[in-house]
């Protein structure tokens, strides 16, 4: 992604401690390793690790790109992890894991890297990387635990953000902090860094939800309109139930056997403001970031987290 141009070495030295940590113990972890860097991605938490760390003074001696690795081993086990739950056949266009390698290699899989995590975690002095990371995971598993048995139902829109935040807000925040903390910044300016993920990551996934969809959504490797195939409502739904007029035949398209007709399903939430909504909700957070990045020093760091949020936002377009 260009916007990480600032973090390239750092990213190269990611990938290469992430696919020595993949390669190093069996030949069935080596299969899955080049079938994970085939999946590929935007590693868009590895790089928050990087840039908010690039706001120290210091040269972290390759701390931080241990902590990025970490993050990133987290994010592809919670991804594995989430296969297997959605029984989904892809992963950004390639096969997951679980359906090329089966559900039972695919769950040990999925904690390995949890566990070589929290290896490079440990491996930091400062106690509060470790904390931080296994608070995040915890927070995750919650939210991921809540939306399994919240399936089938549609939430308040208080209840959805609240989700989002869990699943995917409080990654980027840690990210962001866990840079900070590994990049020496005092606690003022890594909680500035840690808020400005935060924002940003509600959008992203609001943008997310937006896109599952849409036809945009094929670019995100994935089938179109997975969400509500498993009975996860986002946004939108929420929405657009909530309008008079508008409820029932939402309610008729989600009751048809076999699942909605997506491309009707979508005019209606055109129609009805609902994807508008979303888009203005997610720009509201994305602006929410930029005004914490004002209070932060005018470094190249901030430069590029100022793009990424143009980024995020812009996706759906």
């Amino acid at each position: 992604m260009a916007v990480f141009g600032l973090v390239d070495s750092g990213m190269i030295a990611v990938d290469r401690l992430v696919t020595d940590i993949l390669t190093r113990d069996n030949q069935l972890m080596s299969e899955l390793a080049e079938h994970l860097l085939r999946a590929g991605g935007k590693r868009l938490r590895p790089a928050l690790v990087l840039l908010a760390g690039q706001f120290g003074l210091h040269d972290s001696g390759g701390v931080l790109e241990g902590v990025a690795a970490g993050v990133e081993l987290i994010h592809m086990a919670t991804l594995i992890h989430d296969d297997i739950i959605d029984d989904a056949a892809l992963r950004r266009g390639v096969a997951s894991v679980k359906h090329q390698f089966g559900n039972t290699v695919a769950v040990l899989a999925g904690d390995y890297l949890f566990a070589r995590a929290f290896q490079l975690f440990a491996a930091v002095p400062d106690q509060r990387v470790m904390a931080e990371a296994a608070d995040v995971v915890g927070v995750m598993c919650a939210g991921e635990i809540r939306q399994h048995l919240d399936r089938g139902r549609i939430p308040s829109e208080a209840v959805y953000l609240q989700r989002i935040e869990a699943k995917t807000a409080r990654f980027l925040e840690s990210s962001c902090r866990l840079g900070a903390i590994a990049g020496g910044l005092g606690d003022e300016q890594a909680e500035l860094l840690a808020r400005f993920g935060h924002e940003i990551g509600m959008a992203f996934q609001i943008i997310d939800d937006l896109l599952d969809l849409s036809t945009g959504g094929k670019r995100l490797g994935k089938s179109v309109g997975e969400d509500i195939a498993h009975g996860v409502f986002t946004l939108p739904i929420i929405y657009a139930r909530g309008m008079p007029g508008v409820q029932q035949e939402v309610d008729d398209y989600l009751a048809m056997e076999g699942g909605p007709p997506l491309e009707a399903l979508r005019g209606l939430l055109e129609r009805s403001g609902a994807l508008k909504y979303g888009r203005e909700m997610a720009g509201e957070y994305v602006q929410a970031g930029r005004q914490v990045l004002a209070e932060l020093p005018p470094v190249a760091a901030r430069e590029a987290l100022e793009e990424l949020a143009s980024f995020v936002v812009g996706r759906d377009h």
